[in-house]
């Protein structure tokens, strides 16, 4: 935005507002020794708690003193306030950049694009850190239990689901192991490829050794709750996976690529990432649990998924997916990528908050991943999203908007007390015997030990259904509990803490 030219009548802070505050403006302000300072100026809340503060300032021409606002850069501004303060979304960058050459040291590669040798050499990386003593902290064993349980006494549990810290302590975590893949001899140049979930023609060779399956060579118990295998047995547990047809059924059941899609399409970080304040599941983390729901026993299974060979690939494919949401929108510096964030951005600055244990990188350090030079290909059939309009459940009363015949309806399965459900589940949404949508729900087997579970103890589920497909029948909710033994088992709404349905009109301002 050129600061020229006649005033915006109608703008937003993703389109004008942010373009208006310099990098150096941001930091300038967060000084406290400086007069006026100590304020967040590099995100929408910040921007929007004091923007009484910024007009005036910038109306007598005293902020910033090397760059005063035109007037209209200052009536803009007014006027956006005047407006209701409206976010807005950001524009997708052209296809081609994300498509240029990368000059990062690693650059992570679609599965099914590898040569003959290229996918040997992954798979002699696999096999050599399955080949090791599971108490060498650079073997598949003690790689995969970080995930959840290792074996050897007391599990330990550090990853991170349903926060902020999700996609920054998962990018760590894939780090962390391509640097065990290349400490085995000969993989010294080997780099962790991705599955694209979204692509239906699912690479056969994730069924061939050594990533068909894994042994794993200690008995893994949790704190509480049966062991893998159980107790007594003479027979090590060996993950499970359904076939790949199975798989892509199940994928499309749960609309993961529709999910991933949706997620793209926003360019806030809140919706994109798909856990916000209120719990709700939808955005990418929906993508990323109903994508575990679909594959298999084991990785359905939080307590042990990290031990499937597959979940390493699958798990590249999240970052990479991340990486691509912050290419398109411009969010690739920690900068730029609070001004994608609606609300503050403690868990980025907070030194404690900041922490990804057990791994050395801070959240803040995981943003700009050329930084840690690595980079990814990505599929060339795979689109830049258009941005999606605001869709709201309601809006101010001096404001206007549209419905059309055919807007969708936003029907919210609210608070269901996952805590008291053992393991990994679905919500599906049924309208008499027509199946509206499904979405999982991915965790261990004892949730109630898990610090992330207890902070976000009530989920709830956002299933967006046309209205006409609201009258083929009662709409009711059903919720799928996903056994150890691969079974599917009815959960009671009653013992998950009586949620509600709630339904509402999407508006489009």
């Amino acid at each position: 935005m050129t600061d020229d030219g006649a005033p915006v009548g109608n703008p937003t802070y993703m389109g004008d507002i942010r373009k208006m505050i310099r990098p150096v403006d941001i930091e300038h302000m967060l000084d406290p020794n400086i007069s006026g300072g100590g304020i967040q100026l590099g995100t929408y809340e910040g921007v929007r708690a004091n923007a009484l503060r910024i007009y005036f300032r910038v109306k007598e021409k005293s902020m910033p003193p090397d760059r005063p606002w035109s007037d209209a850069w200052v009536e803009t501004f007014y006027n956006w306030m005047r407006n209701g303060y409206p976010r807005g979304q950001g524009e997708p960058v052209a296809l081609a950049m994300l498509s240029a050459p990368s000059a990062a040291g690693r650059v992570r590669r679609n599965l099914k694009d590898l040569s003959g040798p290229e996918k040997a050499k992954v798979k002699a990386a696999f096999a050599g850190m399955m080949n090791r003593d599971p108490g060498d902290p650079q073997s598949y064993f003690a790689l995969a239990g970080i995930h959840w349980l290792p074996g050897g006494g007391p599990a330990i549990y550090y990853c991170r689901h349903h926060e902020n810290a999700y996609n920054p302590w998962h990018r760590a975590y894939m780090l962390r192991f391509e640097d065990a893949m290349r400490s085995v001899p000969g993989c010294e140049d080997v780099t962790l490829p991705y599955w694209d979930i979204t692509d239906p023609d699912i690479p056969p060779i994730l069924w061939e050794e050594p990533f068909e399956s894994y042994e794993v060579p200690l008995q893994l118990c949790p704190l509480e709750g049966a062991c893998y295998p159980p107790a007594g047995s003479s027979q090590k547990y060996r993950t499970d996976r359904y076939p790949p047809a199975q798989v892509w059924q199940n994928l499309i059941e749960r609309k993961v690529p529709d999910l991933v899609k949706g997620a793209l399409a926003n360019s806030w970080w809140e919706l994109f990432d798909g856990w916000d304040g209120d719990n709700t599941h939808r955005g990418i983390i929906s993508a990323h649990d109903s994508g575990h729901n679909s594959c298999g026993t084991t990785m359905q299974n939080q307590d042990v998924s990290a031990f499937d060979p597959i979940f390493w690939f699958f798990h590249c494919n999240w970052d990479r997916l991340w990486w691509k949401w912050q290419q398109t929108y411009g969010a690739t510096t920690l900068t730029a990528f609070k001004t994608h964030l609606q609300g503050v951005p403690d868990w980025l600055d907070d030194p404690v908050l900041n922490l990804l244990p057990p791994f050395e990188l801070r959240t803040r350090e995981t943003i700009d991943l050329t930084s840690l030079d690595v980079d990814y290909e990505h599929p060339l059939t795979e689109a830049v999203p258009q941005p999606r309009p605001a869709l709201v459940g309601s809006l101010p009363a001096g404001r206007s908007f549209d419905v059309s015949p055919r807007s969708q309806v936003s029907v919210r399965v609210k608070d269901v007390n996952r805590l008291e459900i053992p393991g990994s589940f679905d919500v599906s949404l049924w309208a008499g015997d027509k199946l509206l949508g499904k979405i999982g729900l991915f965790q261990p087997t004892t949730p109630k030990r898990c610090a992330t579970c207890r902070k976000s103890g009530l989920a709830s589920f956002d299933f967006l259904v046309d209205q006409a497909d609201l009258a083929s029948g009662p709409v009711h909710a059903e919720i799928t509990l996903l056994a150890r033994d691969g079974s599917e088992v009815p959960f009671s709404a009653a013992r998950a803490g009586n949620p509600t349905i709630n339904a509402r009109l999407l508006l489009q301002e």
